[in-house]
């Protein structure tokens, strides 16, 4: 609408009054999806403007999307509002007073293309052309396309241009040349130059510029500049509904449902029926792996819009994933009727394909993406991506390569470039079943502890799962987090230290240093174990195991005792009843609705595991896996493989966990909580505030069960928990010591009394060798808390026993992830105690936690001679000579072991 009258008026003196108005504020400050956007103030105070007509002052409230009824006088606004709705079928898109653009812009969306070409060939201003090239371009006839924007993009060199809307539409003619023509990067920075003219120069709060400017920004993978953008354009029109579903495709990348489901909100408040709304939540439900709900709404979405292309693409998509081949071959060949030759469809089929790590499927489509539309940088990237997670490098790096040639703009391609050339100057040691690769330098005293350890790895785990994978492994350690994420995401920042992706294995090194090169120390044995487990049953189901289940039987594989404060969280999310379902905990590791979620999903999914071990049996999971090889989804593997339904089994599993908690000694009865409300309920004052907040609880499950009557539980909707109601308000209690004593007397095996008992004598500098016997006591009754351990360990080794301390170091140890100080003292106390075998095995725990750590070499290469492992001392000197290279005593020592393994030989 800006391009009418409104258009003349305002190029006048009113850009420099808005350019006074304007206040955009910074970009990227603002949640990634807030519920709503409010107009800005510059835009406010222009439509206020006392000098326009009521007929400018509507045309002005429509372009920035705060219209009401009153506004839609004239067809043309009418036409307007329905255009951004997609009501293709208003009967103002059909009137012929409005102007042709606009309708000739209805029928290109709705993939009504003869009708848009025919439409555009009555007019020779810029839109116009440009509607029509791009008409052509998607039906595959790219020569007439080239001919239609040939005019435009003359104009734009020969003279220039000072409308803002014909500037706009002047670079979206440039951005269709330059893919036609297989130059996505071509004239990009003339684009953005000219972009920033549009809304900065000529017309401060001209949105369609802002907006073309996010997408361009987003194609590069330049997230935060394009979401800042897409952020100011709904400032200056809160009902853009390409802005809204632009910010919930960004959500979606990063698995974030809830923002998506903001924008999939304000699309509906746009119109209940919104077209991009049904795109987006079919997009997120196949993200979320549901292609069956996927295909619902994509038919009805077919069905009442059946040339849309996006909805033929993404129902590919859902066919493709549901191993539905003919139906996928339906959908890709109702694309090609549509657009001859274009290679849309079989890129967003071959993206969800690998998304869920199909790789060769995904393969296929990438590559038929690629040969249909050589020129097209996005399925390049894609399947150069997916190639390093399959671990065909060479692949890799020449369609890398290519997609670099095409557009080095993209952030992530210039960043996977660098690593993979890198990683062909890499050092490799090949093992039986591995294939490790490294950088040359002081890695190396890391990667000369793996080799024997991995075969043992994977002796444990194919033994556990009965499979061994078609080719070997690759380990890639990558010597800082930054390199480790670009490997896993192609973005420099990552949230993990290892990663699978099937065949390969990535993973920084262990090692402390700045909080931007390094995450700190951790037993990579642990976690390549945890990583292997993926690798295996991974390939074991085909890719098809659900994102749960394989990091449940991945921690199950860590084969560590449960870490205590894992242990509490699991009790108090079972009392809470909070534990998820088989429908949350799949989405709980990806994109965790509160602090804690993820950590809680992967301790209950090994839980779930060990239900399933010990339920139904050692096998039940590998017969599972099987199920699951066969294509079956969950719905129908959990029944075939176990003999119950989801249901059945998370309901029993709810059961066996509460026998569970009460075995760990963290169900004590009566709880600490009710031994204190008794407290307050017998206190006039405390039991009116406890009566109070209640009520307040009560008031909230009513009230919300009360809204949910009636209305259908969408998909991806949570279930009302206890832990979503408001919690109760408790008035703090103090126990004291008097009340402490009393209670002891009525509950002596309380474990929670005793161990406050404890704490408080140790605190009042009782004799620690006095609580022996309650610490003793408290391991029996909490065998799963290790405060008691600690406290032994230290009154044992500070009364010099060293052998008593020991079980006690050796159950904090066994649970310990990220420092190696017990293991060494126990190699220590082993090493005084002349077990020399036992000490080593310590030892070699600990410098497996921190192998950069020199004085743990230093040890480690004593107790091997002690050991007469004089193989091992030898790969600890060697480390040192890496480690203190300015240090001859470590070529020296290094030296006389040759000479002792030379004269032994």
């Amino acid at each position: 609408m800006r391009d009418g009258m409104v258009r003349r008026r305002w190029n006048g003196g009113v850009a420099l009054l808005a350019a006074m108005f304007v206040t955009l504020g910074v970009r990227g400050q603002a949640p990634l999806v807030p519920d709503r956007f409010p107009l800005s103030d510059a835009a406010t105070r222009v439509i206020d403007a006392a000098w326009l007509t009521d007929e400018e002052r509507a045309a002005l409230r429509v372009f920035h999307g705060v219209w009401d009824d009153r506004d839609l006088a004239s067809a043309e606004t009418r036409a307007i509002v329905a255009m951004n709705a997609w009501r293709f079928d208003d009967p103002a898109l059909a009137d012929p007073s409005v102007p042709l653009e606009i309708r000739a812009e209805a029928r290109l969306t709705a993939g009504e293309l003869e009708d848009a070409i025919t439409l555009a060939g009555q007019s020779t201003s810029i839109r116009a052309r440009r509607i029509a090239a791009e008409a052509f371009a998607t039906k595959g006839d790219y020569d007439a396309a080239l001919e239609a924007i040939k005019p435009v993009v003359d104009q734009l060199l020969r003279r220039r241009l000072d409308d803002a809307g014909e500037l706009t539409d002047g670079v979206r003619a440039l951005v269709l040349r330059a893919r036609i023509e297989g130059q996505p990067a071509r004239d990009y920075q003339t684009m953005m130059t000219l972009l920033g003219r549009a809304h900065q120069e000529l017309d401060r709060l001209y949105w369609p510029a802002l907006l073309l400017e996010a997408k361009l920004l987003l194609d590069k993978s330049n997230r935060r500049e394009g979401v800042g953008a897409l952020h100011e354009t709904l400032r200056l029109n809160p009902r853009s509904a390409e802005a809204w579903y632009e910010l919930g495709r960004v959500a979606l990348t990063g698995f974030d449902f809830d923002s998506t489901g903001r924008a999939e909100d304000a699309l509906r408040r746009i119109d209940p029926l919104h077209p991009l709304e049904a795109l987006l939540h079919a997009e997120s439900r196949l993200t979320q792996n549901d292609p069956e709900e996927a295909q619902l709404i994509l038919s009805d979405l077919v069905a009442r819009w059946p040339r849309l292309r996006p909805a033929h693409a993404l129902a590919a998509a859902a066919s493709a994933l549901l191993f539905d081949h003919a139906a996928a071959a339906e959908s890709l060949a109702r694309y090609e009727e549509l657009s001859p030759g274009s290679g849309e469809a079989y890129y967003t089929a071959g993206r969800f394909l690998s998304m869920f790590r199909q790789y060769d499927a995904a393969a296929e489509m990438l590559e038929e993406a690629i040969r249909r539309q050589p020129g097209w940088a996005a399925p390049q990237l894609e399947l150069g991506r997916m190639e390093m997670q399959t671990g065909r490098d060479q692949k890799a790096l020449a369609v890398i390569r290519d997609a670099m040639e095409l557009d080095p703009f993209d952030k992530r391609v210039a960043n996977s470039l660098f690593l993979l050339e890198e990683l062909a100057e890499y050092d490799e040691i090949e093992t039986e079943h591995f294939v490790i690769r490294y950088r040359p330098g002081v890695d190396e005293v890391l990667v000369s502890l793996m080799p024997e350890a991995l075969e043992r790895i994977h002796e444990t785990v194919e033994g556990r799962f009965g499979w061994e994978p078609s080719r070997k492994t690759t380990i890639e350690v990558m010597p800082d987090h930054h390199r480790f994420a670009v490997r896993i995401t192609g973005m420099p920042h990552v949230h993990t230290i290892a990663a699978c992706t099937g065949p390969i294995i990535a993973m920084e090194v262990p090692r402390d240093g700045p909080s931007g090169d390094h995450q700190g120390v951790f037993d990579w044995q642990r976690v390549l174990q945890h990583e292997y487990t993926h690798t295996i049953t991974l390939e074991q189901t085909r890719y098809r195991i659900p994102h749960w289940l394989t990091e449940a039987a991945a921690v199950s594989m860590e084969l560590a005792p449960r870490d205590y404060d894992d242990c509490v969280m699991l009790a108090r999310a079972h009392r809470e009843g909070s534990l998820f379902d088989l429908d949350e905990i799949k989405w709980a590791f990806v994109r965790p609705r509160r602090a804690g979620d993820r950590g809680k999903a992967y301790a209950q999914g090994h839980w779930m595991v060990e239900y399933m071990n010990e339920q139904f049996g050692h096998d039940a999971l590998v017969t599972l896996l099987g199920r699951y090889f066969e294509g079956e989804r969950e719905a129908v593997a959990i029944p075939n493989a176990l003999g119950v339904s989801r249901e059945a089994f998370f309901e029993g599993f709810l059961a066996w966990a509460g026998e569970q908690v009460k075995a760990w000694g963290l169900a004590p009865e009566p709880s600490l909580e009710t031994l204190m409300d008794e407290v307050r309920m017998n206190d006039p004052e405390l039991a009116v505030k406890m009566v109070a907040s209640r009520q307040a609880r009560l008031d909230a499950i009513v009230k919300v069960t009360t809204d949910r009557i009636g209305q259908p539980r969408r998909p991806g909707d949570r279930p009302f928990t206890a832990d979503r109601w408001p919690d109760l308000m408790r008035p703090p209690v103090e126990i004291t010591d008097e009340r402490l004593a009393e209670w002891r007397r009525r509950f002596p095996d309380h474990p929670d009394l005793l161990k406050e008992s404890i704490r408080r004598r140790l605190e009042g500098g009782a004799d620690p060798t006095s609580l022996v016997a309650d610490l003793e006591r408290l391991v029996t009754l909490r065998p799963v808390d290790v405060y008691p351990h600690r406290k032994l360990a230290q009154i044992y080794l500070g009364r010099g026993e060293p052998g008593r301390a020991a079980p006690h170091l050796e159950a904090i140890d066994a649970r310990e992830q990220k420092t190696p100080v017990y293991a060494r003292q126990l190699a220590t106390a082993y090493r005084a105690a002349g077990e020399p075998e036992r000490a080593l095995a310590k030892i070699t725990r600990a410098v497996n936690i921190d192998p950069y750590h020199a004085s743990n070499r230093e040890l480690a290469a004593a107790i091997a001679v002690e050991a007469s492992r004089l193989d091992l001392a030898r790969l600890h000197v060697k480390a040192l000579t890496l480690l203190e290279p300015d240090r001859p005593r470590h070529q020296r020592r290094l030296e006389r072991l040759d000479e002792l393994l030379r004269e032994r030989s």
